[in-house]
């Protein structure tokens, strides 16, 4: 059934909507921002254009969102600078990508199965859902799109210091959704982290703790204690590693390649483009990156659904959301 569209119920505040951020380089992302004082009320009343006037913040509060690019000016008017979904968008977006997953899901579940196979193999099937929507769809599936120049440039630059890329609000929700957040542990390591609401916090916990990439290289060491004392198993019983190392070139590689793969090419087509109707913002690539996030979780929810893929652990071994990425160019 789809989404019932109900846009009363859409809070007139941005603070108490879903946000979301695609800037892996920032310095500090606007989510905080968005939440301090009046200033997601002000947010929802410019989604549109509003004076000055109209807007209840301080000029000290004005100032920090124009500079993080939040608000800009339209003439003597004021407007949001990021897109604004509420249910009378989220709706027949998620409506339409419910649909149009389908012949993905059917391309992707044969190299899922695979990659399950091969995790089986090396006795950390745990880690399923981290390779399939936090390797596959929430990491090499930007980098594919990013090699056709279909996403939002990153880089941190001095007209925009804090951060760069996308950001946007939506509103219901979507349930369940899931995040990634990367770690450099090492010049040569990072550890990435498939985070959810209920699972950030510990999640940074563990890939804050002090030389925790030496535990990690270490085969002595079976599990580490993070600052809450928590334990999180990081070896087998027989010595291998509990979380999975990816980008080296292997067979986790080339399956997770194989995933993205048809995602992107349906993404860069013009398959989906009735979907960008439904995200305010005349800049094709942010919007891309909007629809992309709705379209992969989708795809992950189908995959749980048909059994294909398991489901993102919450209260459980939390080492099944992590995952380690090799630079070979370190």
């Amino acid at each position: 059934m789809d989404d019932a569209v109900d846009e009363i119920s859409d809070p007139e505040d941005l603070a108490l909507w879903a946000l979301h951020c695609y800037c892996p380089n920032a310095m500090r992302t606007p989510h905080r921002l968005v939440s301090d004082g009046r200033n997601g009320r002000a947010l929802y009343t410019a989604r549109h254009g509003a004076a000055r006037g109209d807007l209840d913040v301080s000029d000290e509060q004005l100032s920090q969102l124009l500079e993080f690019r939040l608000l800009e000016r339209d003439g003597e008017r004021l407007r949001t600078a990021f897109p604004v979904l509420g249910s009378g968008e989220t709706s027949p977006l998620r409506a339409a990508l419910r649909h149009l997953a389908i012949p993905l899901v059917d391309a992707v579940e044969k190299p899922v199965g695979e990659i399950a196979a091969e995790l089986r193999r090396r006795g950390i099937d745990h880690s399923l859902y981290a390779m399939v929507f936090g390797y596959a769809l929430d990491l090499l599936l930007w980098h594919q799109l990013r090699a056709e120049g279909a996403v939002p440039d990153t880089a941190l630059t001095a007209e925009r210091p804090w951060w760069n890329g996308a950001f946007w609000a939506v509103h219901p929700p979507r349930a369940g959704s899931s995040g990634t957040n990367f770690y450099r542990l090492a010049e040569d390591l990072t550890l990435v982290a498939v985070w959810s609401d209920a699972t950030l916090h510990r999640l940074h916990d563990l890939a804050t703790t002090p030389r925790l990439g030496e535990a990690l290289r270490d085969r002595h060491v079976t599990a580490v204690t993070d600052s809450e004392g928590r334990r999180w198993r990081v070896r087998l019983d027989d010595g291998r590693s509990a979380i999975p190392l990816v980008g080296v070139g292997d067979v986790l590689d080339e399956l997770a390649s194989a995933v993205a793969a048809p995602v992107s090419a349906f993404l860069l087509s013009r398959a989906c483009q009735e979907t960008y109707r439904y995200v305010s913002t005349d800049d094709r690539t942010v919007a891309t990156v909007v629809i992309a996030h709705e379209l992969i979780w989708e795809i992950t929810e189908q995959l749980i659904a048909r059994g294909s893929c398991t489901r993102a652990p919450q209260d459980e071994e939390l080492t099944d959301l992590l995952f380690l990425l090799a630079d070979r160019s370190s």
